[in-house]
């Protein structure tokens, strides 16, 4: 009995330093790994996981320690779905939920055009990673699934990006056209033939047609092609104000406070972490007492009182600063102005002079936008 316990104790804890090393964080990887003893004798490895690196340091460790098991862990994304295994969102803004079901909660949303893995299926819901690897669940309804041939063809192809705030894809080329979608900032769109003079014609993921005003949009490669623009950043965001404060919100429609700055760096061509406290650790990191040293784009963080980052903001100029808090509006950090609000504020991370260390993405090198050379 004494070595069994010996042995399960091996297990237990390679299976939580393999987590550590391998999914620190729940949000981007899926580790749900157990060990479960047969007669004493034989361990059965149960649970999901998306790194078959993870898999393998594991087994090589009980390998090592001369440990009996069983693998029955399931690999994903599931062998179940054959070559299926790429997405992209077909609707406006697609909801993103913590479980399979209408009633669990928000926790993100993927807009029109947005790539996606599928890790596996659950009756009509897709669990998935987004650009910025957050994982969460997906209705059915609101993606198309493609193989991975089908996917690459989706990234050769001409592309356009809505540079717009709010808008429509409409049925015919004229202003008072029956509408197809609701389309909003950043959302995605297949070119459908040659751009006429006021409009382009389009195509959605899942094949439906329209057109899309000419001076509301840009070829996604040209634009892609620009450096990080903090104007278009800043300008989202001020577009914003008054909007409501929407958890789990990463549009212009409404989002919580990191779905709103990262809906607005999106729109200027950059990739940031889903969660405040993932960004919080991203970016050139600067003490909270040189704030006066901010510059326009740089992201403030705010902790609660056990000292963990739960909100975050986009620095302005002058100690102002843009942030969604019951709705989209501008406070200040500095204790001497009318519009100073005393919150815990404790790191503020540079964006600009970061982009492309791990966190911070520009559209046009990540993988899922474009192929790489």
């Amino acid at each position: 009995m004494a070595n069994a316990q010996a042995q399960s104790n091996v297990v237990q804890t390679a299976i939580e330093e393999i987590g550590k090393q391998y999914a620190p964080d729940a949000q981007t990887a899926i580790y749900t790994l157990s060990g479960e003893w047969t007669n004493d004798t034989l361990c059965l490895l149960k649970g999901e996981c998306d790194n078959r690196e993870a898999v393998d340091a594991l087994l090589h460790r009980l390998d090592a320690a001369g440990i009996s098991y069983m693998n029955q862990i399931k690999l994903l994304p599931d062998q179940q779905l054959g070559d299926k295994t790429r997405g992209v969102v077909t609707v406006c803004c697609a909801h993103l939920r913590g479980a399979p079901r209408h009633a669990s909660e928000m926790v993100s949303q993927a807009i029109l055009g947005t790539p996606l893995l599928i890790l596996e299926k659950q009756k009509d819901w897709y669990r998935v990673q987004t650009p910025d690897n957050y994982i969460s669940w997906i209705i059915a309804n609101s993606i198309i699934v493609q193989t991975e041939e089908e996917w690459e063809r989706w990234k050769d192809a001409t592309r356009y990006i809505y540079t717009g705030y709010q808008g429509f894809v409409y049925e015919s080329p004229t202003n008072n056209a029956a509408i197809v979608s609701d389309i909003v900032a950043g959302a995605i769109l297949q070119a459908d033939g040659n751009p006429q003079k006021s409009f382009v014609p389009v195509s959605l993921p899942d094949g439906r047609k329209g057109f899309l005003k000419r001076d509301e949009c840009c070829e996604l490669a040209q634009w892609a092609s620009l450096p990080l623009q903090l104007d278009k950043t800043v300008a989202t965001a001020k577009q914003m104000m008054g909007t409501t404060y929407l958890w789990g919100g990463t549009s212009v429609k409404g989002a919580d406070c990191s779905g709103f700055v990262k809906t607005a760096y999106f729109c200027g061509g950059v990739i940031l972490m889903r969660d405040a406290s993932q960004q919080a650790l991203t970016g050139e990191m600067i003490p909270p007492d040189r704030w006066k040293e901010c510059q326009t784009g740089d992201l403030l963080f705010f902790a609660n009182a056990n000292g963990r980052v739960n909100h975050v903001a986009l620095y302005l100029n002058d100690g102002k600063y843009i942030h969604s808090s019951g709705r989209v509006k501008i406070n200040s950090i500095d204790p001497e102005s009318d519009d100073y609000r005393p919150d815990n504020f404790v790191s503020i991370s540079r964006i600009k002079t970061q982009i492309g260390t791990p966190g911070i993405t520009a559209v046009k090198k990540h993988p899922w936008y474009f192929n790489q050379e």
